[in-house]
């Protein structure tokens, strides 16, 4: 009897994010004490980003018509990258920041044109995402809503971003000209699922224009 009033109290007196229903308090406050800081760092990086050596690179299989890397060096470090990604129904961009090395935000932009390689831009979505020791800590999305982190599909952009991040600081530095995709097979990765619009989406409006012109 004694053991299950003692069962009782701890129970009672046991915060809820303990036991993983709720964001503990602290790492909440320390998530919102670091987006001002974030915030600060790459407004700083943009507003220097002229001082800044450039390095250009191809990008060879990240998208459907091919796409652009530049990489901004302070000095021995990187500080920044812009990434460009062109498809037929669209294009994106991306913007890697770094403080000391070290990934802290990314800003894409998707833009989706009217008609497939036509160049007009009739709808735009941008994302935000920050970054804390190489963990998400933010995903603002389109809609100006922080994602949850409990999602599924907030793990996966983390290890996505982060992977991309790591494969463009890398190639920023190499002699090489061109940075291939890979999936993770480690083969060239195809248009299919590098494009802008992935999947079944682009097969259906890849066959239609086929279709039309053919």
């Amino acid at each position: 009897m004694k053991r299950i009033l003692l069962m009782s109290i701890a129970a009672l007196v046991t915060p809820a994010w303990a036991h993983g229903r709720v964001v503990p308090p602290y790492v909440t406050s320390q998530t919102e004490d670091s987006i001002p800081s974030i915030r600060r760092r790459y407004t700083a990086i943009n507003k220097s980003i002229r001082k800044y050596r450039k390095v250009k690179k191809e990008l060879s299989g990240f998208s459907l018509e091919g796409g652009e890397l530049i990489a901004y060096f302070n000095g021995p470090r990187i500080v920044k990258t812009t990434a460009a990604y062109f498809g037929e129904s669209g294009r994106a961009m991306e913007e890697y920041y770094y403080w000391n090395e070290k990934l802290i935000f990314v800003f894409r932009r998707d833009y989706t044109y009217n008609e497939p390689m036509s160049g007009k831009v009739v709808t735009t979505k941008s994302n935000r995402f920050y970054f804390g020791s190489d963990r998400l800590i933010r995903w603002i999305d389109e809609n100006g809503k922080a994602k949850s982190s409990s999602d599924g599909e907030y793990q996966a952009k983390q290890r996505e971003l982060l992977e991309t991040s790591n494969k463009f600081l890398k190639a920023a530095r190499s002699p090489e000209p061109v940075i291939e995709a890979r999936n993770t097979n480690g083969q060239p990765a195809s248009c299919e699922t590098t494009d802008l619009y992935s999947g079944s989406k682009l097969d259906d409006e890849r066959k239609y224009w086929q279709a039309r012109y053919n």
